[in-house]
């Protein structure tokens, strides 16, 4: 009994022995472990300008256009010209009939003459009356009622004058002349159809100058100013264009802002075609990587990892555009240290990294 005593107190000394011995093993790999650094590859990286280039499709637009319309209704008379057709100034282009025009001109000038015959006979009454006045032969009634009737036939030959004048305008409305060298774009009425007063009927196009019409964004708007030249494509041709208009208060729907630009060679038949233009927005002050240094914790917050005396520490960045493999972002401080470019998704914060600095 006694020796099997002794064998029980050995067991249990040896066991404690070995757990002793486990624990302070497990210690030891756990400090070594700590003392391991992960390896990663890093770079500095600086602040720069970029420049995004945008493309945006524009269609070719004459710089003089005109949608021409008669200022009174009627029927079209005649259309003298056709579509495509190129016309001179002040060549007559389509002619309006109004029955009312022509019949009032022609009263009304009828009217204009007989009253003239009235006036040059009240005033020799008027005459002959002041010079019986001096006499005391006529009542100064008489006389005072023919000077009135002279009065009224002056304000009626004024009244009929104005209307006169009235229909020759409106006789000269009645023709649609060409207000500027140019080609007809399009014709929207013909012959024997009415038309309204202010309706258009006519478009016409100088095709000399050429120009285009682009709506874009406050911040793409603030990076161009008056004179710029912009690159353009147009059928696989190297185009460029000049800035010459450029609004001052954007459009009240869609926010934008308008910039017309004029193309510095003058194409045929380029009309109501599609142009590429290649426009420049400049970031100032902001970093630029490739986009696989960049991790997303998956709920839109891309984040970098620097290396800080030997430390990872994530910095979340504010990514404002990527550009083929590379994004452009901003940071909301400044960042410190060299950027961990290979190697970031092995490390977390906080954990101890051996430097490898990429070389140029």
């Amino acid at each position: 009994m006694k020796n099997v005593n002794t064998i029980i107190v050995i067991f249990f000394g040896v066991l404690i022995i070995a757990l002793v011995s486990c624990k302070g093993n497990q210690e030891n790999d756990s400090d070594e472990s700590r003392d391991i650094a992960t390896i990663v590859e890093t770079t500095l990286i600086t602040k720069d300008s970029a420049v995004r280039i945008h493309q945006i499709p524009a269609v070719i637009l004459a710089t003089k256009r005109a949608d021409l319309a008669f200022q009174l209704s009627g029927t079209v008379d005649h259309v003298m010209v056709k579509i495509g057709e190129k016309v001179e100034q002040d060549l007559a282009l389509m002619s309006l009939y109004n029955p009312n025009i022509d019949p009032a001109l022609e009263s009304n000038l009828a009217q204009l003459e007989s009253i003239k015959a009235k006036i040059v006979q009240v005033k020799r009454d008027v005459a002959n009356l002041r010079e019986l006045r001096k006499n005391n032969s006529t009542s100064k009634t008489a006389f005072e009622h023919k000077e009135t009737d002279l009065k009224d036939l002056v304000a009626q030959q004024k009244s009929i004058n104005a209307q006169i004048d009235l229909a020759i305008a409106n006789q000269s409305e009645s023709i649609i002349k060409a207000p500027f060298d140019g080609v007809i774009v399009a014709i929207k009425k013909q012959q024997g159809e009415f038309i309204g007063s202010g309706q258009v009927v006519l478009t016409i196009n100088q095709t000399d100058d050429l120009e285009v019409e682009v709506n874009i964004t406050h911040n793409l708007w603030k990076s161009l100013k008056l004179g710029d030249v912009i690159k353009a494509t147009y059928q696989n041709h190297d185009l460029e264009l000049s800035v010459v208009e450029l609004a001052q208060t954007a459009d009240s729907q869609s926010h934008l802002m308008k910039v017309i630009l004029k193309l510095n060679v003058s194409i045929d038949n380029a009309i109501g075609q599609q142009i590429l233009l290649h426009i420049p927005e400049t970031y100032p002050d902001v970093y630029q990587l490739p986009l696989e240094v960049i991790v997303d914790d998956g709920i839109n917050r891309p984040y970098i990892f620097t290396s800080i005396d030997g430390t990872a520490q994530k910095n979340l960045i504010q990514p404002l555009y990527i550009e083929v493999d590379n994004i452009v972002f901003n940071t909301t401080t400044p960042i410190k240290g060299e950027v961990v470019i290979k190697g970031q998704s092995k490390i977390s914060s906080g954990m101890r990294l051996q430097n490898r600095q990429l070389k140029d």
